[in-house]
């Protein structure tokens, strides 16, 4: 549209373009997403400022390589850090994932483009696909939960499909992927794109979309498979299938605060420009380890929080009272970082939550699962492990069995467990037989 506008119209475009980059790049070294890595707004910001410095650089270069300098210092050590990701996923969960990874394929597009940069061996791009595929619930419509979610994805992901496909993959898998996807997309409903976000990645979806590459699935798609990610903490069973009758979906997290690596590199501190847990944000995760979602037949029956308080009974999983540390919900208290509309990651005990993901084994359609989520407790319970197992009998019955272990001191003497469903209410309806209950 450029070449068709007047040079009156040119020039305000210009200087509109100019004064919103200076203040994008002034906020970046007072605002905490200057500082804080893999974070949405992060991302997101540094590529607008990239945009505005490529658009300035033939008026003001001086100005705009002061800008470029700002994002290549982040976004490089944003793509270091993510090779340490191995698994392809992001912490803050599918959607708010969909809104990170849509900058970091713009920017590495942009960086191989303009600064001749090659990011297309990243481990985590290499994997990033199996963030779409393995936790899409049967249907394409929608995704696990974990994190703040909108039932799916916040950008995309269509757009970072077809970039995977073009520039990692190279086997047809991405192109389809977002063919179903966009095949499937509800129509109307709370699944339905926002109009803030539903036209914002076409335009690199036709960048970068190679008709050359035939649209076929992934290699024995088809079967219930199940998919491990150990830096996330997350295991499906299901994912990537068709509605159909006999397609269940599964999930079960049990994980470290940001995820693996991020934790990692906090508490071992092998980099002198890593702050500590200032240097990351994961706001948006819940207090969630040992926590499972379960669709039988496809139908949601147990499922997660979405974007709502970080409660942790709210994401199925154990509370415990009378504790002496109860922030909310008095005498119960969950897992550490609980209570607020996000989660809080820097005060007491919070930033050493954790859980393990101990088994995870499948035999045909069975599917055994366990993890410990002591860790991701406070010290004042006194409690020994928190231990979890999920058998998957088959396509419509989950065992679940919660094994927990306190030290004689503990104050605790209580248990719960609350399960869910966004959809639908659960009700005791007795067992009757012979005209007995």
């Amino acid at each position: 549209l450029y070449q068709f506008l007047d040079s009156d119209r040119k020039q305000k475009y210009l200087e509109k373009i100019e004064t919103v980059s200076d203040e994008m790049y002034n906020c970046s070294k007072v605002r905490a997403w200057g500082k804080q890595f893999l974070h949405n707004h992060q991302t997101t910001n540094m590529l607008a400022l990239l945009t505005g410095a490529v658009v300035v650089e033939e008026h003001k270069a001086k100005q705009a390589n002061i800008w470029k300098q700002t994002v290549v210092d982040v976004m490089e050590k944003t793509m270091f850090l993510l090779n340490h990701v191995v698994d392809g996923s992001l912490d803050e969960g599918v959607a708010y994932g969909s809104y990170t990874a849509k900058s970091i394929t713009q920017y590495v597009f942009l960086a191989n483009r303009h600064f001749g940069m090659n990011h297309f061996d990243n481990n985590w791009l290499r994997m990033h696909f199996w963030f779409y595929y393995s936790t899409l619930l049967p249907g394409y419509q929608r995704t696990v939960g974990i994190a703040d979610s909108n039932y799916n994805w916040f950008y995309g992901p269509e757009s970072q499909l077809v970039f995977l496909d073009t520039f990692i993959l190279k086997n047809g898998a991405g192109n389809w992927l977002a063919s179903q996807i966009r095949k499937h997309r509800p129509k109307d409903g709370p699944m339905v794109q926002s109009t803030a976000q539903r036209w914002s990645t076409l335009h690199t979806e036709y960048l970068w979309y190679n008709p050359e590459l035939t649209s076929h699935p992934p290699v024995d798609h088809g079967t219930p498979k199940m998919h491990i990610f150990p830096n996330w903490g997350v295991v499906t069973y299901g994912a990537g299938l068709p509605n159909t009758q006999t397609n269940t979906f599964l999930s079960f997290k049990s994980g470290k605060l940001g995820g693996r690596a991020v934790y990692d590199i906090v508490h071992f501190q092998p980099y002198s420009w890593i702050d500590g847990w200032r240097s990351f944000n994961p706001g948006h995760e819940h207090p969630d380890q040992n926590s499972f979602t379960f669709a039988p037949n496809g139908q949601v029956f147990v499922s997660e929080a979405l974007y709502g308080p970080k409660l942790s009974h709210l994401n199925n999983i154990l509370v415990f009272a009378p504790s002496p540390t109860s922030q909310c919900n008095k005498p119960w208290e969950g897992q550490l970082g609980e209570c607020s509309q996000w989660l809080k990651w820097t005060t007491n005990e919070s930033g050493d939550a954790a859980g393990e993901v101990i088994t995870a084994s499948q035999q045909g359609e069975t599917m055994f699962l366990s993890g410990e989520a002591v860790s991701a407790y406070s010290s004042s319970m006194r409690l020994k492990s928190v231990y979890r197992c999920l058998l998957l009998l088959n396509h419509q019955t989950l065992l679940v069995v919660d094994h927990i272990e306190k030290h004689e001191d503990s104050p605790l003497s209580l248990v719960s467990a609350f399960f869910h469903n966004l959809d639908i209410d659960f009700k005791y309806v007795p067992f009757r037989f012979l005209n007995k209950f």
